[in-house]
């Protein structure tokens, strides 16, 4: 390519363990020379102090942002890119993965057409209208669930912890999974389930309750929420209303919740003083822990829909 300009970076190079490394294969041109990227480290661990080499780049090779090119441009990538199957490696695509972009690639297409690309401005459009679309993706999902509880005479406590908790969980569980598979660490798959369940509970209960109970504080009571509410109503003072919530058996699925929790966090509690790491190790005791897992979701779910329907 030819070069029209060049401009000068600097790349420190330092000894430690857990740096950024070059590949065996990638080579630094530093006035002209070639230098190996093997004798660079050699170097670097023989001497203990960082090397400083003034390189000269030309400008589309490197150190060219994403944020610095057009719009169209990025975003033409992105929806090119949702379209590519790549294999596993230097691998074909098996038949599985060309199954799996079928089925997946419209819902790629939507979030790609719909998100701004994460280059844009820094990514901060692209949090906001991710954010959007998670919440309207959460709204379809919950009312499909709801018509079909109501078809099929599910109840609306059902309905919520199965349909809805599933459909909702799913995001999450591939995040982790992704998560598990590329991090050196459990951190951010273990970190990512605490999470957003944090903000399932604080934020998308804490922010509806909190509107509804200012609205009600301002709007006084009405005709309509005298008669969904009459005993509330009459314990109030005139011209007084609140927001109401009936806990039904909420606590006896918060309680089991919890008791499910503290068993899964002892369970991670063990693999780390016991096998030195809360994922992976061993095939057959991975399959085994997975199993437990996935058993007490299971056992919770029995329960507490054994509980709403009347069971006991």
């Amino acid at each position: 390519r030819p070069r029209t300009s060049m401009r000068t970076s600097v790349i420190v190079i330092a000894s430690g363990i857990g740096g950024g490394l070059f590949a065996p294969s990638s080579a630094l041109a530093v006035d002209g020379a070639l230098l190996d990227p093997e004798a660079l480290r050699s170097e670097s661990a023989a001497t203990a102090e960082p090397i400083e080499l003034d390189l000269l780049v030309a400008p589309g090779e490197a150190g060219e942002e994403e944020g610095e090119r057009p719009l169209r441009a990025l975003w033409r990538e992105q929806l090119l890119g949702v379209c590519a199957i790549d294999g596993e490696g230097d691998a074909a695509p098996t038949r599985a993965e060309y199954a799996l972009q079928a089925l997946s690639l419209p819902w790629k297409l939507l979030v790609a057409a719909a998100c701004p690309p994460a280059g844009w401005r820094g990514g901060v459009p692209t949090f906001f209208a991710t954010l959007l679309l998670v919440g309207a993706c959460t709204t379809v999902i919950s009312d499909l669930a709801s018509i079909l509880g109501c078809i099929l005479a599910i109840p609306d406590p059902t309905t919520a912890v199965t349909l809805v908790a599933i459909g909702t969980s799913v995001p999450d569980t591939f995040a982790s999974m992704i998560a598990a598979v590329n991090e050196p660490t459990a951190d951010a798959s273990i970190t990512n389930v605490m999470g957003s369940n944090s903000a399932n509970v604080f934020l998308g209960l804490g922010l509806p309750w909190t509107f509804a109970a200012l609205y009600w504080a301002a709007a006084g009571p009405t005709d309509s929420w005298a008669a969904a509410y009459p005993d509330v109503a009459a314990r109030m003072e005139p011209g007084v209303a609140v927001y109401v919530v009936y806990g039904g058996d909420l606590g006896f699925s918060v309680g089991m919740f919890v008791l499910v929790s503290l068993v899964g966090t002892c369970v991670l509690l063990w693999r780390r003083f016991a096998l030195g790491a809360e994922l992976g190790g061993d095939r057959e005791l991975k399959w085994k822990s997975a199993a437990g897992f996935v058993g007490m979701w299971v056992a919770y779910t029995l329960v507490v829909c054994g509980k709403f329907a009347g069971a006991y």
